[in-house]
């Protein structure tokens, strides 16, 4: 399961990725119609458009294979964990919800409200694949163990559970900033740079400042973990990689961003920054998760 859970969780960061570059090329309607292509199973060979968009459509119906197996999987062996079995099965819902929003996105035309929702719910799917790669692999499971000795005595637990919400807002804010046009409202870094604002600039600068200035709140936050992490957990393996690894994410997210700004919006930045961002929700899920729950399903602490 979790082998499974894990391929799962990391095609579903690329699936996004690939979202994210169809829809900042151009190609979102590279496939103007759905679930077919120019009324074909397969899209004409010659249009590259097609080919972009029908891809992402293609690792879509991938990463739904890969989830109804780890339901299968869980039906079949993880009935009696709660924790397991509803998980998998909230992200096959989950999963029909998403299916549905992109259907109904291509044939409206690309709405705002459906592409905010569409990548909302994209990051919920990679949520709930994280809760299942915590609970499931053996090598996270080797921090449950080490919990009590490292963590017992701290709020760590529950302030990785809070900076995981912040983080998935965060994201949210960040496609509202895509999807209104606000992305380059604000031509400096960290401050907006326009001295006088003009009246039909005002509500998208709004929304630039508030996607950045949370940014700095939940960097901060994670920078807290961090700390926490190596000063409680410095002789532990697997609590130091989730130290550095959140550093890494955290270090490129912010150069991305400014490389965003400062270089007006080129595609690699773009689609880094959202598969970054994330990959640092992804970590903290599993963070949160690993250090509340034990592979059995139990609150850790609790016995099995």
């Amino acid at each position: 399961m979790g082998t499974l859970a894990l391929a799962g969780l990391l095609s579903t960061i690329v699936l996004i990725m690939v979202g994210s570059f169809v829809r900042v090329s151009g190609n979102g309607l590279g496939c103007p119609d759905w679930p077919l292509c120019y009324g074909q199973a397969v899209p004409p060979l010659g249009d590259a458009g097609a080919w972009v968009e029908f891809s992402h459509r293609l690792l879509g119906g991938i990463v739904g294979l890969q989830i109804a197996a780890v339901i299968l999987l869980a039906w079949r062996h993880y009935r009696d964990n709660k924790i397991i079995w509803r998980t998998a099965v909230a992200a096959g819902l989950v999963l029909i919800v998403q299916v549905t929003l992109g259907g109904l996105h291509v044939l409206n035309e690309l709405p705002q409200w459906t592409g905010l929702i569409h990548t909302a719910v994209a990051m919920a799917i990679a949520g709930l694949l994280a809760v299942l790669v915590a609970v499931t692999q053996p090598k996270l499971q080797q921090l449950v163990q080490e919990r009590a000795a490292l963590f017992d005595q701290t709020d760590l637990p529950v302030r990785a559970a809070v900076v995981a919400v912040l983080t998935y807002i965060l994201l949210i804010t960040g496609s509202l900033v895509t999807r209104t046009g606000a992305s380059l409202a604000c031509p400096a870094f960290p401050h907006c740079g326009v001295a006088d604002i003009p009246e039909s600039l005002s509500g998208l600068i709004t929304i630039q400042m508030i996607h950045r200035i949370m940014a700095f709140y939940v960097a901060a936050a994670i920078i807290v973990i961090i700390h926490r992490l190596l000063k409680h957990g410095r002789q532990s393996k697997i609590v130091k990689q989730f130290a550095y690894g959140l550093s890494i994410l955290l270090f490129l997210q912010f150069a991305l961003g400014i490389s965003n700004v400062l270089l007006a919006l080129p595609l690699w930045s773009r689609v880094l920054h959202l598969g970054v961002g994330g990959s640092i929700w992804v970590v903290m899920v599993l963070l949160a998760v690993t250090l509340r729950y034990n592979m059995k399903g139990h609150p850790v602490g609790t016995g099995s």
